[in-house]
């Protein structure tokens, strides 16, 4: 089987990523590198932190792997090139784009998540900020 649909793995493997690096007085370039977070880099993360962050992308490697062991190569290559195309569609730019196509053929088009209530406001409202405050006043 190759491994570009191979199944992924239930339990991804965690190394903790420790900052050594330092400056050139022996401490570290906070300005660079940024606040180091001593908490994350000694204990490990739960387990299923990275699963449950990665579940959108291990559900589709499962699918491309389940229709790699049905159909053969082919039927995988053809989703991921339909996908490809449904990700590159859009509108005009400064057009922000439905990406209808995307969410009918991801299955989740009929989900509503917090993206769909709090992303944009209504498309009719023609002043958003000031589309709901009394005017007569």
């Amino acid at each position: 089987m190759e491994k570009q649909f191979e199944i992924p793995a239930l339990r991804p493997h965690h190394t903790p990523k420790v900052t050594t690096e330092t400056g050139a007085f022996g401490v570290v370039d906070t300005m660079r590198s940024g606040f180091v977070n001593t908490r994350s880099e000694l204990t490990a993360r739960h387990p299923l932190e990275k699963s449950e962050a990665l579940y959108d992308f291990n559900q589709q490697k499962i699918r491309l792997g389940i229709a790699n062991k049905i159909a053969g190569t082919a039927l995988p290559l053809g989703i991921q090139a339909e996908r490809t195309c449904a990700a590159k569609i859009g509108r005009l730019p400064g057009l922000k784009s439905s990406r209808l196509h995307f969410e009918v053929f991801a299955g989740t088009d009929e989900t509503i998540t917090v993206e769909d209530v709090f992303d944009m406001p209504s498309p009719w409202e023609e002043d958003p900020q000031f589309g709901r405050c009394n005017t007569t006043a």
